[in-house]
């Protein structure tokens, strides 16, 4: 199952984070979001109703979608914040729009350049998503909790987390208030185990009134490679992402 790609980018002293992921057959689009403390900057969107049309092949679907992330991570590195947000502008105009119209195909090369591509100043990464031991890498890989804005991801118990096991993980998402602390029912919690050497995987889940989620997962077995689990909490517009180290699996 493809699923997409999240990574870090810094650029004048603040760190951009950069999430590109498929929204499925059902909503054939590769979206991408550029987010600055918790909050949505901007996005590009790409549909692929060709793909589906004519024969729908993941293999072409994976190649747009790594080549699409590149781009806006790219010129995110190049300082051109204000293009991605210009982007996302026109991409929001009316669909009957000769703009929008040349946005929503798989655009060219020569269409690309001058909206977002950027030459990449450092080799392009395989996996970005397991690049978990970055300098850049703002969110924590080995806390229980993640904070952004006023939203937080948290971890109950202490986990060891390693390849070939099933774990329960027990979230809890809370939000900043004039009292202190209060949890966020209904928030949208995505689980991701990825890693080097195996395909990613994701699990959804919401929270229930007290701002509580439980969420089982199967650890793939793994002996070499690094892999992570990427804990990701969304609630009115604001995210907290939280990452745990997993361990490779026992000799």
């Amino acid at each position: 199952m493809i699923t997409g790609y999240n990574t870090d980018v810094e650029f004048d002293g603040i760190v951009y984070h950069v999430q590109t992921e498929d929204k499925g057959l059902d909503t054939p689009v590769i979206l991408s979001l550029v987010y600055s403390g918790g909050a949505i900057l901007a996005s590009k969107r790409a549909s692929y109703d060709d793909l589906v049309a004519r024969g729908f092949d993941e293999s072409i679907l994976a190649a747009r979608l790594q080549r699409q992330h590149k781009l806006i991570c790219a010129a995110v590195h190049a300082g051109r914040i204000e293009d991605l947000k210009q982007l996302g502008s026109r991409e929001s105009a009316p669909a009957t729009s000769s703009v929008n119209a040349g946005l929503e195909k798989e655009p060219s090369a020569a269409e690309d350049e001058p909206k977002v591509e950027a030459e990449p100043t450092e080799p392009p990464v395989e996996n970005p998503e397991v690049e978990i031991e970055s300098a850049g890498d703002r969110f924590s890989i080995s806390g229980d909790a993640s904070e952004h804005s006023g939203l937080t991801v948290m971890l109950s118990g202490s986990h060891e987390l390693r390849g070939g096991s099933s774990v329960t993980l027990r979230l809890n998402v809370l939000r900043r208030g004039s009292g202190g602390k209060e949890r966020v029912p209904d928030a949208k919690v995505t689980v991701k185990t990825l890693g080097s050497n195996f395909t990613s995987q994701t699990t959804y889940a919401t929270t229930d009134a007290r701002g509580t989620v439980v969420v089982l997962i199967s650890l793939p077995d793994f002996k070499d490679g690094r892999a992570a689990v990427l804990i990701r909490a969304e609630a009115n517009g604001e995210v907290a992402e939280l990452r745990k180290i997993v361990l490779p699996s026992k000799s």
